[in-house]
């Protein structure tokens, strides 16, 4: 639903700045730390209650993706609070 739409429109903005050269800021920093968190908790439900015993490598990789994504939009955060 929602989330989906969030990623969606992040990947649009995303590709358009790299095609039409601006810079996203730290607004669309905080906002992407607000949807990873959210992937994170749907990822997590998800694991809890669709993945069966036996996927238990699918479903770290799920979780792993989620995590790196958060902790890269935090370390750009905090990077960009030094400018």
């Amino acid at each position: 639903g929602l989330l989906r739409w969030a990623m969606i429109g992040a990947l649009l903005l995303i590709v358009s700045s790299v095609l039409f050269g601006f810079q996203l800021g730290t607004l669309f920093t905080v906002l992407m730390i607000v949807v990873a968190g959210a992937a994170i908790l749907y990822d997590t439900s998800n694991v809890l209650h669709h993945y069966p015993a036996d996927r238990h490598v699918g479903a770290a990789l799920q979780l792993f993706a989620s995590v790196a994504l958060l902790f890269w939009y935090v370390l750009q955060f905090f990077m960009s609070r030094d400018d």
